[in-house]
């Protein structure tokens, strides 16, 4: 597949269930944005690589804040996981169900 950032073509592969056009003009638009914020006085190569930072510095916030909810998804299923095993001790031990876990 052939995609175009900054100016330049690029062929390369990539997974079907990606959408590297999007992804393309994602990094070309930062790109971009650095480019005109150093008016134009970064060389290409620096400007990759500040673009590159920044992005690793999006992904890794991203990351973070997708941490933390995931650590309390977890706290959040184990304690209704710990409550229905109390009822269901509780409801078994009445002789009203069956033990029918494996």
């Amino acid at each position: 597949m052939k995609i175009k950032v900054y100016g330049k073509t690029y062929t390369v592969k990539t997974d079907p269930d990606v959408d590297l056009e999007e992804v393309a003009d994602y990094v070309d638009s930062k790109m971009q944005e650095l480019s005109e914020a150093g008016k134009g006085r970064i060389s290409t190569a620096d400007l990759a690589v500040l673009t590159a930072l920044n992005l690793a510095q999006e992904l890794m916030a991203h990351k973070k804040t997708h941490s933390g909810a995931d650590t309390v998804t977890r706290e959040r299923l184990g304690r209704i996981a710990d409550s229905l095993e109390k009822k269901l001790e509780s409801v078994q031990s009445k002789g009203v169900v069956e033990d029918k876990l494996p």
